[in-house]
């Protein structure tokens, strides 16, 4: 995409690109203030339903006001473009950070922090559904902020934001439901939290297959994998955050954070070394073992029709 033009800003270059939008690093002439602008596709400014709905799940975002949420300043549309101008946070991501090292501390001040964020958003009915390291970046070196709510589901909202053909979520952190295409409300992001913090812990992931549809599926069959001794005390909180069903898990992030209350209480510490990201392996499964891409067709089409099909509106 090359350099767009939008009234009352100063586009200077692009920082990053995805799959729905191109984000450029800008300034807001009015204020002299250093903004992210997110640029959607021309192919998804294309669809009418989807750029209204990006618009307007930009405005239900910039009305959350919660300092582990990034601020959004203004979002509309001028000529073919459809735009987002929020907070331009030059710290790292936590995808950075899990790289280096992670302490124990550090993955539990960083959990709560995105666990209020995901409360605040959630009370407005407002679920992120792509919780990954990534999209956890930093204000400063102690507060974690939550951004990228590109698939925001807005509860309240029947219409579908994601086109048909356009897979909802990052399969490493999808939720069982969302790698089934079900419907999904708060404890899916939760679950995603889960194994964002298992990854913090242990820098690597729960689940990983040799490929994004056996990935999809461990989420949904696999077991919930057991901490080290050194970490053990942070299995139950891990065993309800990534438990199968929703049911099963933490009901919302306030039951999550009380949790926590009730360990910090206990004798012991969360003081442990810095994990390093380590080489991701293929989890051991009788998927991986399989062999034949007829038999690993087999296991995946169900799937496969599931998530690809046309869907009735969330």
């Amino acid at each position: 995409m090359e350099t767009p033009y939008i009234p009352g800003y100063r586009i200077e270059q692009a920082i990053g690109k995805g799959a729905m939008s191109t984000v450029f690093l800008g300034v807001q002439e009015s204020l002299e203030r250093r903004v992210a602008i997110k640029i959607l596709t021309p192919r998804l400014a294309a669809d009418p339903a989807f750029n209204k709905r990006f618009v307007k799940e930009a405005r239900i975002i910039g009305r959350l006001g919660h300092p582990n949420i990034v601020t959004i300043f203004d979002a509309g549309s001028y000529e073919e473009l459809f735009y987002i101008a929020m907070e331009y946070l030059e710290g790292d991501t936590l995808k950075e950070r899990i790289k280096a090292g992670v302490t124990p501390e550090e993955a539990v001040k960083i959990l709560r922090q995105i666990a209020q964020a995901l409360g605040c958003a959630h009370q407005q009915s407002c679920i992120h559904r792509d919780i990954k390291p990534a999209n956890i970046m930093f204000r400063d070196r102690e507060t974690a902020v939550l951004s990228d709510f590109g698939i925001a589901k807005n509860l309240e909202d029947k219409t579908q934001l994601t086109a048909v053909g356009w897979r909802i979520g990052t399969p490493n952190y999808m939720s069982p439901e969302q790698s089934l295409a079900k419907p999904v409300d708060g404890r899916s992001d939760l679950y995603s939290l889960g194994v964002v913090f298992y990854e913090m812990l242990t820098g690597t992931r729960p689940y990983q297959g040799a490929d994004a549809f056996e990935t999809a599926m461990l989420h949904v069959k696999g077991p919930i994998p057991t901490l080290p001794d050194t970490l053990r005390r942070f299995q139950p909180i891990l065993d309800r955050l990534l438990a199968k069903k929703p049911e099963d898990r933490f009901a919302n992030s306030e039951e999550l954070l009380q949790a926590f209350q009730q360990l910090d209480a206990r004798p012991g510490s969360v003081s442990g070394g810095r994990i390093r990201a380590r080489t991701p392996q293929p989890t051991t499964t009788s998927a991986s073992s399989t062999s034949g891409w007829a038999q690993r067709l087999q296991r995946w089409l169900p799937w496969l029709v599931r998530l690809w099909s046309p869907r009735r509106p969330e």
